[in-house]
């Protein structure tokens, strides 16, 4: 199995992420294949077209794609900001300061274990039949015990190092 680095807990994390993104993916590949198939049953009724028929037809299927794949890929930077987000804030909760290096994001050697990562997770029945029994735990809506008493010390740590 492909490794990425994390403990198990962020692991099916991003099984559950990538699982939440490949379905997102299908869908969306549906959705094109029923643009082709809209074009084959609506416009492909004749046995012959002219030139610019076809290049009339493959301009409104390329239009009608392009606006597919762009809302798609604005679907999925919003997503990301989204999980970006959701990150940051407990991140603060804890007065942590996490940095990104975007420039890993276009490395293909990560790129590439991530993919063998996915291949591996999804690949074998047995591995995606323990993978979605995996149910994610609710956080408590409220804040109390040790992380009440752990920010309260921080609170009066900061306080003291201002005065």
């Amino acid at each position: 199995m492909a490794e990425l680095g994390l403990n198990d807990h962020h692991q099916n994390e991003v099984i559950n992420y990538i699982r939440f993104a490949r379905s997102r993916r299908a869908l969306r590949l549906k959705t094109v294949d029923s643009c082709f198939q809209d074009l084959k049953d609506s416009r492909l009724v004749e046995d012959t077209f002219t030139v610019d028929e076809v290049a009339e037809m493959l301009q409104g299927l390329q239009a009608v794609v392009h606006g597919e794949v762009d809302l798609e890929l604005i679907n999925s930077a919003h997503t990301n900001f989204l999980l970006l987000r959701q990150l940051f804030m407990q991140a603060e909760k804890w007065y942590l300061k996490l940095h990104t290096d975007i420039s890993e994001l276009e490395n293909r050697e990560l790129l590439e274990q991530v993919a063998e990562f996915e291949k591996a997770e999804f690949s074998s029945s047995s591995k995606k039949a323990n993978t979605e029994m995996i149910k994610p735990k609710l956080a408590p809506l409220f804040e109390g015990g040790s992380s009440e008493l752990l920010n309260k010390e921080i609170a009066r740590l900061h306080k003291c190092s201002v005065q």
